[in-house]
């Protein structure tokens, strides 16, 4: 009995050591028979492209970590390990280390631009507004960025600001104030129109001394400067009206845009109580046509600007 489970054991054993050495060159030769890969260069490429020509030859990729670079882009390999070249087994990890950008930022160029968009360039690349200086141009327009500092395409570092200078757009050109006193009020609005003069008060009187509609005093008084934007005021005579004279309600002034195919900006000015009401200022279709009402018990003028340009005017 003894003798037989001695046989038993020794059998056991040998299946044993039959099978792991078995085992042990199945694996080696397997092993030793499986075709090595090259490790592909991905150095400089972009992330997106390294992952699939790293899968593309059975092998894995793995971000060690992410730091900055001056050269290479951002989201772009800056180093690889194993080199490329190597032969390695399929499934082996090829670690990476990827570019977070350079710690510089090239300065937009953002001279020509409304300061609106120039905010948003700038945001756009993490940098900030610095010190803002204006000044009038001759050539660009009021809010627009004639300069800057640093200069665009040189370097500079994230979150740093830009100093800008921005128009006030051109400076008003003075004129000296003509004499009036004495010119027909018509006349006078027609010759301030040529300067593009909008803001124009009107004071009336009534002196025998006078004609109607005569111009009797002004401001600025003739010879002194003014700009184009500055208020002028007029006091004109509009000779004397009895109490008979004055007919009641309103009267009704119309002004017909001329035929054509492009709508016109039209400005309507009222001049009354010494005060003037910009009744119409916006686009129009030509032949529309335009309204005002006027009291008849008051003196009143209206004033018609077709694109900047006085085109009519009547008195009341």
């Amino acid at each position: 009995m003894v003798k037989q489970s001695f046989h038993i054991f020794i059998v056991f054993i040998l299946f044993i050591v039959v099978f792991i050495t078995t085992t042990y060159f199945s694996v080696y030769f397997f092993v030793k028979n499986e075709t090595d890969v090259v490790v592909p260069d991905v150095h400089g490429e972009d992330i997106v492209y390294a992952l699939e020509i790293i899968s593309d030859n059975a092998l894995n990729i793995r971000v060690e970590k992410i730091e900055y670079h001056d050269t290479i882009p951002k989201n772009h390999v800056i180093y690889q390990n194993p080199k490329p070249g190597i032969e390695v087994k399929p499934g082996r990890d090829i670690t990476v280390i990827l570019s977070k950008g350079s710690k510089l930022e090239k300065v937009p160029d953002v001279r020509g631009e409304r300061v609106e968009k120039a905010n948003i360039i700038l945001d756009s690349h993490r940098l900030c507004r610095g010190k803002i200086t204006q000044t009038f141009h001759p050539f660009f327009e009021n809010g627009m960025i004639i300069a800057q500092n640093p200069e665009p395409g040189s370097n500079i570092a994230h979150g740093a600001c830009i100093n800008l200078l921005i128009s006030n757009g051109s400076r008003n050109l003075l004129y000296k104030m003509p004499d009036y006193f004495g010119e027909s009020f018509e006349n006078t609005i027609i010759a301030l129109s040529k300067i593009d003069n909008k803001p124009v008060s009107i004071k009336y009187v009534s002196d025998a001394m006078y004609h109607e509609n005569q111009v009797i005093d002004q401001k600025p008084e003739y010879g002194f400067a003014f700009t184009k934007d500055d208020p002028v005021n007029f006091t004109v005579n509009r000779g004397f009206k009895t109490v008979e004279s004055i007919k009641e309600g309103m009267s009704l002034y119309t002004y017909t845009l001329p035929h054509g195919y492009l709508k016109r900006h039209i400005l309507v000015r009222l001049n009354i109580f010494s005060i003037t009401i910009h009744v119409y200022d916006d686009f129009y279709k030509p032949s529309d046509k335009l309204f005002v009402f006027v009291p008849n018990n008051c003196d009143a003028s209206v004033f018609v600007y077709k694109d900047d340009e006085l085109v009519d005017s009547q008195m009341f």
